[in-house]
């Protein structure tokens, strides 16, 4: 008999209870942990099905099994894999590791994995245990040691998750180190990247890193050292010199006397490494008018925009203009945690200004919150309005006391405040901007990501414009011009040709064209032609991918459609490719073009498009592709395009006629050079299935064409 729903819950919550205690290491050598410190090694295959669906999420699991055992027969490969599941369940006593039906696989909900950690932990707070393994240098190799000659695309794929890996290393270290900066915890930045540094000795940002940390902390002559060695390691590994940044970074310390540690803010508000803080704020000007307007009616200002607009570093600079200043953030995490924006808030504040006495009445309420004040334990519940009135002066007083000597008061991130911080806090700053607390108010002004708010702070949001207490200023994109305005800023000649190709690639999003430079500067790429394709570098990856991962999955598989198709995709083509209804393909993009990704069956910018294609599985991206070349075969779209995706898709055989009939098309169109190469394609693929005279024939129509283009035939053993 079937399991009721609630009874499948219910299971579904004792199979995650019995993971408790439980995590699979992949990053260095695999293995798991069981709840009383146990240990389990495990062997390769077991330890490639976990890598692989830490890495990729949950799969299909005929394609995961077909990965493992590519060359045994469909029955073979069923049995070995219930044999490898049921072998996983003994090493844990019973537990269920891997959730398997008969379609897919994932990981147990409760399983802990440390490359999960680290995926999840990319563009976010780093978790204690994945900052604890870069801190202590720990292998981040995924599952090193292990190797899968005999499985060739295993292994291609565990290359790619390799490669992916140290990207997320790199990536999540790159943004800690940058986070412990902001927050002048230069020493833990300084252990974060020594051990950085060690690992890759050869990398030139982990470098910079040391060498300015090592001058923040008043240590000179360590900076110098950190240089020298950099430079000595560049040179002998790979052969160059360090960057004119780095050079340029090193030239302001041997300017710079000894001297100890600042007691406050970093004196070098920018360093001559202009990229990484852009000197000039293009195209914001309107947006400091409408703050300096704001300010000068007394208004509560939201500043709003895309992730990577700029809205912080707007808003600090503008700040610092006025007088002192302080920001607050909230977390994703808080909007599960009733008063959690609040609390630490609360808590940073009366740190910071150890100077301000509370009244008794407001400790004994904030103390509610913070337990470290006392009287908690005594309290009464909340139980009459003038109970909870209470409790909402008590932490206005508070907020007007712990603020009364800054400026401006930044709040960030305010689409995770939680709905009773939220609450409290708007309660808070009605009271202050009416006036009634009798002491000085700061002006007040709150970012957040534009079409990110919960439904709560939305509300409070629109009333307080509505009434006129408030004003939202929306930061766009930066326009081509604005794009030149913030290249010249930068002293980087070699950037201002790639104006028009930025701003098309990033959408004119600042954040994304900073890290776009990066990425160019250090792949020495700045100074040569606009590259035909470019990963998402830096962090523009993990913030888009956070966009996609807030679709809808129908919304997501549109998308990664339209990606896969790129300039050939037409919304027409999704219903047959997707087995969708018109009506909910339409309400997919809807979606799309609201979260901006999708306009006009066109991406926002290329970023996007590269960011979506990066989220396909490779086994997704095959059956895609499929999906695609029989829909354009369907359509007669051109027969190298249909070619293209039955290639992608694995189905050479498919692809063939398709390729010759593209190759004879372009013979007929000058130059030859393309059809050539499309000659040279087929021929491999020819020879490959055995066909050896097509294949000869091929050859020869592929060095007719060189011959009549001028230039000498393909290789084609290689194509």
């Amino acid at each position: 008999m079937a399991a009721s729903p609630d009874m499948r819950t219910a299971q579904g919550e004792m199979r995650q209870a019995d993971m408790t205690g439980w995590s699979a290491q992949v990053l260095g050598y695999a293995r798991l942990q069981g709840p009383r410190g146990q240990g389990v090694k495990l062997e390769r295959r077991a330890a490639a099905l976990l890598a692989y669906l830490g890495v990729e999420g949950p799969s299909a699991k005929g394609a995961v099994a077909g990965l493992l055992w590519p060359d045994s027969p469909p029955a073979t490969v069923r049995n070995n894999m219930r044999q490898l599941l049921r072998r996983l369940r003994l090493l844990c006593d019973g537990v269920e590791l891997v959730e398997a039906d008969h379609q897919q696989l994932a990981l147990s909900p409760g399983l802990t994995m440390d490359v999960v950690s680290l995926r999840r932990a990319v563009g976010d707070t780093l978790p204690p245990g994945v900052l604890a393994s870069l801190a202590q240098g720990a292998s981040t190799c995924l599952l090193s040691g292990v190797n899968f000659d005999d499985c060739d695309e295993l292994a291609r794929w565990l290359d790619g998750a390799r490669n992916a890996v140290e990207g997320w290393v790199r990536q999540a270290r790159e943004e800690e180190v940058q986070r412990r900066m902001d927050a002048q915890d230069w020493r833990a930045a300084l252990t974060l990247a020594e051990a950085w540094a060690q690992q890759e000795p050869e990398s030139e940002q982990a470098g910079r890193h040391l060498i300015q940390l090592h001058y923040l902390l008043g240590d000179r002559g360590a900076a110098l050292a950190a240089f020298e060695r950099l430079r000595a390691t560049l040179a002998h590994d790979l052969g160059v010199t360090p960057m004119p940044e780095t050079f340029a970074l090193v030239h302001s310390i041997e300017r710079s006397a000894p001297r100890t540690p600042p007691a406050h803010r970093p004196a070098p508000k920018a360093l001559p490494l202009s990229v990484l803080r852009p000197p000039v704020l293009a195209g914001r000007e309107d947006a400091l008018r409408q703050l300096q307007e704001g300010v000068a009616a007394g208004q509560l200002l939201f500043v709003t925009g895309e992730a990577g607009s700029g809205k912080t570093r707007l808003t600090e600079e503008f700040a610092a203009s006025l007088g002192t200043w302080v920001r607050m953030e909230a977390r994703p995490s808080d909007q599960d945690v009733p008063y959690a924006s609040q609390t630490r808030a609360l808590r940073t504040q009366l740190a910071s200004n150890p100077h301000v006495r509370l009244p008794d009445w407001v400790r004994v309420e904030v103390s509610r919150l913070l337990p470290e004040l006392g009287g908690s334990s005594t309290l009464p519940p909340l139980v009459s309005e003038a109970d909870e009135l209470r409790f909402y002066d008590a932490h206005a007083e508070a907020i007007a006391l712990l603020h009364q000597d800054n400026d401006v008061v930044i709040v960030d991130d305010v689409q995770f405040w939680d709905q009773a911080s939220a609450k409290v806090f708007m309660y808070a700053l009605s009271r202050l901007l009416e006036g009634k607390r009798g002491t000085r108010t700061p002006v007040f002004i709150d970012c957040y990501r534009r079409g990110e708010l919960p439904p709560y702070s939305e509300a409070n949001v629109r009333k307080l414009v509505d009434t006129g207490v408030a004003r939202v200023i929306d930061l766009g994109t930066l326009s081509p011009g604005e794009v030149r305005q913030l290249l010249a800023g930068l002293e980087l000649p070699a950037a201002e040709p790639h104006a028009e190709a930025l701003a098309r690639y990033t959408g004119g999003n600042p954040l994304y064209i900073v890290e776009t430079l990066k990425h160019l500067i250090e792949t020495e790429a700045l100074r040569k032609e606009w590259p035909d394709r470019l990963p998402p570098p830096g962090r523009v990856g993990p913030l888009i991918q956070r966009r996609l991962e807030r679709l809808s999955p129908r919304a997501r598989l549109t998308a990664q459609l339209a990606a896969l198709a790129d300039v050939h995709f037409r919304a027409t083509l999704a219903p047959e490719a997707l087995q969708l209804s018109v009506e909910h393909l339409h309400a997919a993009l809807a979606e799309l073009e609201s979260a901006q990704l999708l306009v006009n069956e066109r991406f926002t910018h290329d970023l996007v498009m590269e960011a979506v294609r990066a989220s396909v599985s490779p086994s997704a991206a095959r059956f895609l592709h499929g999906r695609l070349a029989r829909v354009f075969e369907q359509d007669a779209a051109p027969a190298i395009v249909v070619a293209h995706h039955w290639m992608e898709a694995g189905r050479d055989e498919r692809a063939l006629s398709f390729l010759l009939t593209a190759a004879q098309e372009d013979e007929r169109l000058l130059p030859k050079g393309q059809a050539a190469g499309h000659y040279a394609r087929a021929a491999t693929l020819l020879e490959a299935a055995g066909r050896h005279e097509e294949a000869a024939n091929a050859r020869e129509a592929a060095a007719r064409c060189q011959r009549s283009d001028g230039a000498p035939a393909p290789e084609t053993s290689g194509a």
